[in-house]
């Protein structure tokens, strides 16, 4: 390729077109893969993100899809450990967490979850052409698994009894989470992602009451960052006002409208079931996208996380075209 990819994805974060259009996929080192597969049969999932050689492992096996970027292996749950959480992963459903609130404290001790930033580290020494995105969940999101609950209930009707609790709460994760991606981009990332994968559950009232004001704290403090925010077209208005460099979007979001608002990198959208269709309509798909961002700095990406029955070849397909059309 052309132009060195680290510069290009970097470039193209920081609100400028580069030589070309950068493509990777959330959830791409995944059970989508045959190698991951393998190793799946061997290890249980949380070992296989605790074990850095596996987790770096892991990581790197997109580089055959040719991506312009890796994402970390690793899960948004993982940081939970240090505050003394137990995490339960059942395939096929959504994961558990067991978590006395009473140990959540301002003060945090990383060592717990050092194989993180161990895994980092290692990637790092193995890979030196793609950037590395560290990511967390953002502490809604987070509280959304910590309560659990039919949609979410319990994390709902909590805010709503108890909010001065939610929002001692949500402080103390929102320092967790502000100190814990600074450490990943401490150990080598080059940039980090903030899942607010379920904001959208909520109305734009309780988005900007509950959720804003601990997301821009964030956007604030961590550089350079990218805010994915699932099935928000209700909740774009506030995006203009969180100072981060890149704002990913599922299918149901104009990638120019975002742009427009908030004039900053937009990253997607593809609708994740794209790639199970024919190649014909997958390309007409891919097409669709570049025409609509043709004009702006843009990072292709799906619209969420890659589906398990997705054939690898599909997605090299996607990247071979991004690249083959937009390249200058």
């Amino acid at each position: 390729m052309m132009q060195n990819r680290k510069e290009v994805f970097l470039e193209t974060l920081n609100g400028k077109k580069s030589a070309y259009t950068p493509v990777w996929f959330m959830r791409q080192a995944g059970r989508f893969l045959k190698e991951y597969r393998e190793l799946r049969e061997k290890y249980d999932f949380l070992t296989m993100c605790k074990e850095p050689e596996l987790a770096a492992k892991i990581t790197l096996l997109p580089k055959k899809l040719d991506v312009d970027a890796l994402i970390l292996f690793s899960d948004i749950l993982i940081p939970l450990l240090s505050f003394g959480a137990k995490l339960n992963y059942k395939d096929n459903s959504q994961p558990t967490v067991k978590l006395e609130l009473k140990n959540l404290k301002c003060s945090h001790d990383f060592s717990t979850v050092s194989f993180v930033f161990e895994t980092i580290r290692l990637i790092k020494g193995e890979n030196r052409e793609l950037p590395l995105i560290g990511f967390a969940a953002s502490p809604f999101t987070l509280s959304c698994y910590i309560f659990g609950g039919d949609e979410f209930s319990n994390l709902k009707i909590f805010m709503k009894n108890r909010e001065m609790e939610y929002i001692e709460l949500v402080e103390k994760l929102t320092e967790m989470t502000i100190d814990y991606l600074k450490l990943q981009l401490k150990a080598g990332c080059d940039a980090v992602q903030l899942f607010d994968s379920w904001a959208g559950i909520l109305s734009k009232d309780d988005y900007k009451k509950f959720v804003f004001p601990f997301v821009k704290r964030i956007a604030e403090s961590v550089k350079p960052s990218i805010y994915f925010v699932k099935n928000s077209c209700h909740l774009n208005e506030f995006l203009a006002e969180l100072d981060f460099d890149c704002f990913s979007v599922d299918w149901r979001t104009p990638l120019k409208e975002i742009h427009k608002r908030t004039k900053k990198t937009v990253q997607g959208n593809m609708d994740n079931t794209v790639p199970l269709l024919e190649k014909s309509v997958i390309q007409e798909e891919t097409l669709k996208i570049l025409s609509e961002a043709k004009d702006i700095p843009h990072i292709f990406n799906l619209g969420h996380g890659v589906l398990k029955s997705t054939e690898p070849d599909s997605l090299r397909f996607i990247v071979d075209l991004v690249h083959e059309k937009t390249s200058k």
